[in-house]
């Protein structure tokens, strides 16, 4: 018998919500042949295996177990790929010291894949420096991309930049920060290039249509100046999202032809005219955009349309919100926050436990599912915190944290 039931919003699902559920699913490798790697020569071959497999059958799914520090110079390559899962073991790293030659900066550069999550990895660069260098990561010409719970940190050029064609894209529980003091006197002329998230390259890209983005429970913590993210052309999603940090110039940049929507996120950090909560960011000067702010804390309900409909994710996908009063307590718990806090296990399935929720409605229940903690499925629930799934007979999801005795 149930002693007590907890509320369990969407975000805390083990599944994409939102972008990366819709006009398909994002799986990965569905946990499917796993491999541990602890070194750069081993990913890379890991990777490349990995890309034969989707020349050869673009059926074909991988597993890959990132295990202590791998460090880089320059870009690492995951290229025309399909079907992966890369999950950071807990304490693994990707690190790049490299700042002042902008060739070999850059984590990770994603180009051309297909149904790719990246869960629980820790991103750490040398520190912001405006020398047009590399992104922590770099998605380009994707779709159907999962990142969640990762850390990105000090990233050279950007955290993680999102450009070219990418499109269906979830970034749900990450944490983006700046750990290392800027570095002045860059070729780009910023002096401070603490600037997160890129969403969009130019005012002139063929992206229209293209970087529909759900930020779910992301927090931009302390050393964000700008871009978080600035977004052009996408329609973009920020859901419960965390903006705590003092050196803010803006938060979330209204760029050309954006359509943003920003649902019970918190502004903690101490706006005014100097530290804004969002900005018209275009470099091109045309005015075609528009944006909502819905129950948020730290900006009044606001919205404004030129030109462009405005986005309403309720009209595409299902979600359920927190309330922005919960926000800041649960993306900062060291425990169960956001970045990458999963507890993820050598060779054990996390992800494909939990299937992607996409279908809308409430009809009748026809199955009930348990997962423990971790996301593996039980049997039963048994005694301790479980995730209840009611699947419904429409094929909608309905679910909570339950406690048994």
């Amino acid at each position: 018998m149930l002693v007590s039931s907890i509320t369990m919003y969407a975000i805390d699902y083990n599944t994409p919500i939102g972008w990366a559920s819709v006009d398909g699913t994002t799986i990965g490798g569905n946990d499917e042949n796993p491999v541990v790697v602890s070194t750069l020569s081993e990913l890379t071959t890991a990777l490349k295996t990995a890309r034969n497999n989707t020349k050869q059958d673009d059926q074909q799914k991988m597993t890959i177990y990132i295990k202590g520090e791998i460090e880089t110079s320059g870009y690492i390559s995951l290229q025309d790929t399909k079907n992966l899962t890369i999950y950071g073991l807990p304490g693994s790293t990707f690190i790049n010291n490299n700042r002042n030659d902008k060739s070999l900066t850059g984590i990770l550069l994603m180009k051309r894949c297909e149904n790719i999550i990246l869960r629980n990895l820790t991103f750490r660069s040398a520190g912001a420096y405006d020398i047009d260098g590399n992104d922590n990561l770099t998605l380009q010409s994707s779709n159907h991309i999962w990142v969640d719970h990762c850390d990105f940190q000090d990233g050279v050029d950007g955290n993680f930049d999102c450009n070219n064609q990418a499109t269906n894209v979830t970034v749900s529980w990450c944490r983006f920060r700046y750990l290392i003091a800027p570095k002045s006197g860059g070729s780009g002329g910023s002096n401070d290039h603490r600037f997160s998230n890129l969403w969009g390259g130019s005012d002139t890209a063929a992206d229209d249509g293209y970087l529909n983005t759900t930020f779910v429970c992301c927090w931009w913590d302390e050393g964000c100046r700008e871009r978080m993210p600035r977004v052009r052309f996408g329609r973009v999603h920020m859901l419960n999202c965390l903006y705590s940090s003092s050196v803010t110039s803006y938060a979330i940049g209204v760029g050309y032809k954006s359509r943003i929507c920003v649902d019970n996120s918190v502004f903690s950090f101490t706006v005014n005219s100097s530290h804004k909560v969002w900005k018209y960011a275009s470099t091109s000067g045309q005015n075609d955009h528009s944006y909502q702010f819905r129950n948020c804390q730290g900006i009044a309900d606001t919205k404004h349309n030129a030109v462009e409909d405005y986005f309403n994710p309720d009209d595409i996908y299902s979600y359920d919100i927190m309330p922005s009063d919960e926000v800041e307590e649960t993306l900062t718990d060291e425990e169960n926050g956001a970045g990458a806090t999963l507890n993820i296990k050598e060779g054990e399935p996390f992800t494909t436990s939990i299937e992607n929720a996409t279908a809308n409605g409430n009809k009748n229940s026809v199955k009930t599912i348990y997962h423990n903690m971790s996301g593996q499925k039980v049997t039963n629930a048994s005694k301790g915190l479980f995730i209840q799934t009611e699947v419904m007979e429409d094929g909608s999801m309905r679910k909570k944290k339950i406690l048994v005795p």
